[in-house]
């Protein structure tokens, strides 16, 4: 494997690898934040990365420049990464595969996931995404997706979670889920639906959706502390953009009379072709340009 990089061989019990990309599969950063804080809660060490050069192109995902002066700049590259995650209280462990979605050679690179992760006793494969669609944020977050196992999906029945009839463009993980069904290994996928009036900025309530589900369909205990002190401050921003502007408020208002209890099916199954969706253009850019200053104000406090 020249094009990735083992700096460890963890040794797993049954081991998951759960999936998730940034870019066009992870509108409003759900399913990166919701990795991120699994890394961090379970203490996972890095174990693999995948090399960049092979799969990105960076005029279009550029490598990133880090020092505070000219002697000690170092150049950080389009990171795709292996976590190995040892999880005591649950009765198997997970492999976290955090990265951004390349651009070229996808079926090389799912490949390569792959045999890194069955290499180790991955059994099952499960990928998170964040989707934009024609949602409300003032209703119960919506998952779609789907997980072939009978025991597994009918813990994630008890949440809802709808079924995916999309067609039409697809992502890494799409690929991925093809190249499993291929190589006859089992896998799943779980995609937050977000409001596409407020996709451009990080949602905690869907990273928590994700979490939870995530939960009950491994028999997890997980602390959601953080991401639940991040909901109170996004539902307040919320709250805020909408009351500041009438135009906002009255769309809102209009939507949540229309469709009182009943979302319909996404659009769309990631970012790209946000523009489709029945919203008034201006109504999107001035609630999303209100959290932009918010966020900036609250920074520099």
């Amino acid at each position: 494997m020249d094009q990735l990089v083992e700096y460890q061989s963890p040794d797993l019990r049954d081991p998951v690898l759960l999936v998730a990309f940034s870019g066009w599969n992870d509108a409003a950063e759900t399913a990166t934040t919701a990795v991120k804080l699994l890394i961090r809660q379970w203490n996972a060490e890095m174990c693999a990365e995948i090399l960049a050069e092979d799969f990105f192109v960076f005029t279009e995902t550029r490598p990133q420049v880090r020092g505070a002066d000219a002697a000690h700049r170092q150049i950080t590259w389009p990171q795709t990464r292996f976590f190995a995650a040892r999880v005591p209280e649950c009765n198997r462990d997970f492999l976290i595969l955090l990265g951004i979605e390349p651009q070229l050679r996808w079926k090389t690179f799912v490949q390569l996931i792959l045999d890194y992760a069955t290499a180790h006793g991955v059994g099952f494969v499960l990928s998170i995404g964040g989707l934009i669609a024609d949602v409300l944020h003032s209703r119960p977050p919506v998952l779609t997706g789907g997980i072939p196992d009978p025991e597994l999906a009918n813990r994630l029945s008890r949440l809802g979670l709808r079924r995916s009839r999309y067609e039409g463009p697809t992502g890494i993980l799409g690929v991925l889920g093809a190249a499993c069904r291929d190589r006859g290994v089992a896998s799943g996928s779980i995609w937050a639906n977000v409001p596409h009036y407020v996709s451009s900025t990080s949602n905690p309530v869907l990273s928590r959706a994700l979490l939870r589900a995530i939960a009950d369909l491994f028999d997890l205990k997980l602390d959601l502390g953080e991401l639940d002190r991040a909901v109170v401050r996004f539902n307040n921003q919320i709250a805020e953009a909408i009351a500041n502007d009438a135009d906002v408020a009255n769309y809102v208002r209009q939507r949540e009379q229309r469709e009182p209890a009943v979302e319909s099916e996404p659009e769309e199954e990631s970012g790209a072709g946000a523009g489709d969706l029945p919203s008034p253009e201006s109504i999107v850019q001035q609630l999303e340009e209100f959290l932009r200053r918010r966020g900036e104000d609250q920074g520099r406090q």
